[in-house]
């Protein structure tokens, strides 16, 4: 997956999150269900965007090989 796809992911599960909140207030029940899968959607998002972050500082830092 690239960082763009990650990034685009990440933007479309907060989202989710926010419509689930505004507009499943009548059902309880899915509405935990949905929150809960989208939060850990995008807290997986949010490990791979802040690792290959990490990951690229790595290699832009990296000393020339000789």
């Amino acid at each position: 997956m690239t960082l763009e796809t990650a990034l685009i992911l990440f933007v479309l599960a907060a989202a989710g999150l926010w419509l689930t909140f505004k507009y499943m207030r009548n059902k309880p029940k899915l509405r935990i269900i949905c929150l809960v899968l989208l939060s850990l959607i995008a807290l997986a998002l949010l490990g791979y965007i802040v690792l290959c972050f990490i990951f690229i500082d790595a290699i832009m830092e990296q000393p020339p090989s000789p």
